[in-house]
Formats: structure tokens, C-alpha cells, sequence
């Protein structure tokens, strides 16, 4: 998508990965110390509205502006299932844990 390199590297794959993965790490660091439901859901909720501004966009820009938008969109959607996967493992330690107490 990007062609912006830094020596042999392309940017844009860095950035393809690297963004995932710290929404990841984010997540699962604010689920597992953080008591507050609002801020363990900040992370989530950016994501969500960036992908909701950004399909909003595209169905109001025509042409290739709204084929843009709907790049960016899809790109927006692997940091989401990025915080999905942290709530899913969240959760699972949490059913584990229960089942150990008991």
C-alpha cells in the first residue's frame, strides 16, 4: 500500500503488523490490570468508530474516494479483531481461573 522504504524495509508491512500487534498487547495489558470497564474498552471503542467513520465515508464520497475509504476501513478492522482476540483471552484466563477455585 505504502511505498515508503527505510533501507530494504517497506513501511507500510512494518505498519501492517505492527499496529495489530500493539492494539493486541494494549488491550491485553488494560483487560488484565485495569478494573474500570471504560478504559479497558478505550482501545476497542477508537477502533470501532475509526472503522464506523470510515465506512460512513465511503458510502458518502463516490468514485475512488469511497474505494479509498473502504481500504482504510478494512485496514481498521485487524486492529479491532486484534482487541477482539485480547477480550477473548482475557475472558478465557478469567473461566480457567474460576474453574480452578472451584
Amino acid at each position: 500500500m505504502f511505498d515508503i522504504y527505510i533501507g530494504s524495509l517497506n513501511v507500510g508491512e512494518i505498519l501492517l503488523f505492527a499496529i495489530p500487534a500493539l492494539a493486541f498487547l494494549i488491550q491485553l495489558l488494560l483487560c488484565f490490570k485495569v478494573r474500570s470497564l471504560t478504559i479497558r474498552l478505550a482501545p476497542t471503542a477508537v477502533f470501532a468508530l475509526l472503522f464506523a467513520d470510515f465506512l460512513a465515508m465511503m458510502f458518502v464520497n463516490g468514485g475512488s474516494g469511497g474505494i479509498t475509504y473502504l481500504i482504510l476501513s478494512l485496514w481498521d478492522l485487524i486492529p479491532l479483531a486484534a482487541c477482539g482476540v485480547g477480550w477473548a483471552v482475557w475472558g478465557i484466563s478469567r473461566l480457567i481461573k474460576q474453574f480452578k477455585s472451584k
